[in-house]
């Protein structure tokens, strides 16, 4: 094994991945990182310690890089992230890693082998996959076992142009490269701009032609309606395409949870509504996924700018994420390539187009759909003015998401609490409580036993807020139910993403146990289906259509109480009306300069008729304006 120096050594040791055999040699390999990215272990140590996860004291480093043993994953992990390692070079590592522990070494594929030709999906429906065909992948040897992996993770039929690729490449792997690493490194498929990240993620864009299972068993029924809807629309002419750009898969430190589908089903919904009426130009919806901590943002950016062109033509993108740095970065870079951008769940005050959230300047083009954190606490502090028995608070926050970076929602909901102009402050003076609980490595369960436990000293608090993510929410609850002074009624007050908290969750349901939570929802179906709702036929019309079979798919009517759903249709529904209204005679595709002019204008008479109610874009801040107050809503047993 030979070794690495210098910031060109990258591609040496990608390249000696793939015959990595031994712990030793894989030690040997590792150790050249921090050398082929110019880093010494005093900066090792130092960047670490910037990132605030795992420790990495040169002493450590150098002592576990000589020991004769595998290094733990963790370690690996951490070094590679503080080395600066790109994460689907990660993902390399991680891969070779389980081999060795698992003794499956080498690997013996290499990562750069490009895709057969004979291999890309072909442009009419293709034959289906033969009982001839499929012998020929048939056997034990290495080729054929990878063969068969593969094949069993692209979309059925399997058409046979596909198949006869990868048998080639199967063939002729060792001559050229190994073709069969290239769709592993894809997510199976022959998309280039799909990639399989660590932790076995699909980041990325795709269309849904791409196989309807790629992004997860869970949004397979969703992915088959786009591509259903898609065909036609490409088949028809005369389309633009707009991207949802979000966190879309699960992994372990997901925000996001099975949130994800509902918000694509919304934008879906959207995409649908606003074809049937062929109506100039359709619109093509794509998907660009993050991957669940967001991390892949920088690849799906970029391949997102490539879009604009083309036959892409794509003019927008909506989602954008969640309130945390690596969305704020994102939006950054769309906004310095003049791409509009529709934020669905951007809730963090501040993150629009002024660019107060970090005085990084004004991010031009985005607008959001969804009421600011400030708009949200401030319906809050009004309900808690109706209740002179709620007098004291006690602050428990998580400022950090487990990416240790900063989390924008959560410091925007302990900065709106802590602004005397929203009138939730005098509570947290009088109550004097103030506690930070850390989501990295599984520490927020021990964290929150003891923050819960603190709430029964003196004073004892009549309300707890929040600020902190609904990841995380029910199991607080059940801290505060499993807390020595339970009897003690209190009320928890936070953020919107509160809806998803599970309504029959046991301490919410214990009236030995008084517990209650306050919030804010983005989009409550009770809420939005009353009568006293002014816009109420509009969530009814969206409703009626979310239920209804799609292309021979049906969505979950329960996926509609997060409020995702709803919110991801009226993003989508926002940049359609830009789009339309920017789209001149003779018709012509819109480009993205036009569009982004035109979600400014989309005030005064211009409004938008979304499923959560009638709103506007402020022009000065791209922040939505409702025609009618935020609502607050209780869950629990405990009613002052």
């Amino acid at each position: 094994m030979t070794g690495l120096s210098g910031p060109g050594g990258a591609a040496a040791w990608r390249e000696q991945l793939y015959t990595v055999e031994t712990h030793q040699e894989f030690r040997g390999l590792l150790a050249g990182v921090p050398r082929s990215m110019g880093l010494s272990l005093d900066q090792v140590a130092g960047k670490a310690a910037e990132l605030r996860g795992l420790p990495l004291p040169k002493a450590t480093v150098g002592a576990t890089l000589s020991r004769d043993k595998l290094p733990k994953a963790e370690f690996v992990e951490q070094l590679l992230r503080v080395c600066g390692i790109e994460e689907a070079d990660q993902a390399l590592w991680m891969k070779v890693w389980q081999a060795v522990a698992d003794g499956r070494a080498p690997l013996g594929e290499p990562e750069d082998a490009v895709p057969p030709k004979d291999a890309m999906p072909p442009q009419t429906d293709p034959p289906v996959l033969t009982g001839d065909e499929d012998s020929a992948i048939k056997g034990s040897s290495g080729s054929a076992r990878l063969l068969r992996s593969v094949r069993d993770r692209l979309p059925r039929p399997v058409p046979r142009r596909w198949l006869v690729g990868l048998t080639a490449a199967a063939i002729v792997a060792p001559a050229v490269g190994g073709g069969l690493w290239w769709y592993s490194a894809h997510c199976g498929t022959a998309n280039p701009a799909l990639r399989t990240v660590l932790g076995g993620e699909c980041s990325g864009v795709t269309d849904g032609s791409d196989g309807h299972g790629v992004l997860g068993k869970e949004l397979e029924p969703v992915l088959a309606a786009i591509d259903a809807e898609n065909q036609a629309v490409v088949k028809a002419g005369g389309y633009v395409t707009v991207a949802l750009m979000a966190p879309l898969t699960k992994g372990d430190k997901s925000l996001t949870g099975n949130r994800a589908v509902h918000q694509v089903e919304g934008a879906f919904i959207a995409q649908h509504e606003a074809n049937k009426d062929n109506a100039y130009p359709r619109i093509r919806l794509v998907l660009a996924n993050m991957g669940s901590n967001e991390k892949s943002w920088p690849a799906v950016v970029d391949q997102l700018k490539t879009m604009t062109g083309g036959s892409d033509r794509l003019v927008a993108v909506t989602g954008m994420g969640l309130s945390q740095q690596e969305s704020l970065d994102a939006a950054r870079s769309l906004s310095k390539a003049h791409i509009p951008m529709v934020g669905d769940l951007l809730t963090a005050d501040g993150f629009d187009k002024s660019g107060a959230i970090d005085g990084g300047g004004e991010i031009r083009g985005l607008v959001r759909v969804a009421p600011n954190v400030s708009t949200q606490f401030k319906a809050l502090a009004q309900e808690m003015a109706k209740h002179p028995e709620m007098k004291t608070a006690a602050l428990v926050s998580a400022p950090y998401t487990p990416n240790e970076r900063p989390d924008f929602y959560t410091r925007s909901q302990e900065a709106a609490i802590r602004n005397p102009d929203i009138g939730l402050l005098p509570y947290l003076e009088a109550g004097g409580l103030s506690f930070n609980f850390t989501v990295q490595q599984g520490a927020e369960d021990s964290s929150l036993t003891t923050i819960a436990n603190n709430t029964c000293g003196s004073p004892k608090p009549d309300v707890v807020f929040y600020a902190g993510r609904a990841t995380y929410l029910q199991k607080f609850i059940e801290k505060l139910h499993a807390r020595p002074c339970r009897t003690t009624p209190i009320t928890v007050v936070t953020g919107s993403d509160a809806a998803t908290l599970d309504p029959k969750t046991e301490g919410l349901n214990d009236p030995g146990a008084p517990i209650s939570v306050l919030y804010v929802p983005l989009a409550d179906p009770d809420q939005l289906a009353s009568s006293a709702n002014p816009d109420q036929t509009l969530y009814q019309d969206f409703a009626t259509e979310f239920t209804r079979t799609h292309y021979g798919q049906e969505f979950d009517k329960s996926h509609l109480a997060s409020g995702w759903a709803v919110m991801a249709h009226d993003a989508v529904l926002t940049a359609k009306q830009a789009i339309r209204n920017a789209t001149g005679t003779p018709q012509t595709p819109p480009s993205v300069r036009a569009v982004g002019d035109q979600l400014y204008l989309l005030d005064s008479m211009n409004v938008v008729t979304g499923a959560g109610g009638v709103f506007r874009i402020d022009p000065q801040t791209g922040n939505r304006k409702s025609t009618h107050d935020p609502q607050v809503v209780r869950k629990g047993t405990h009613r002052p």
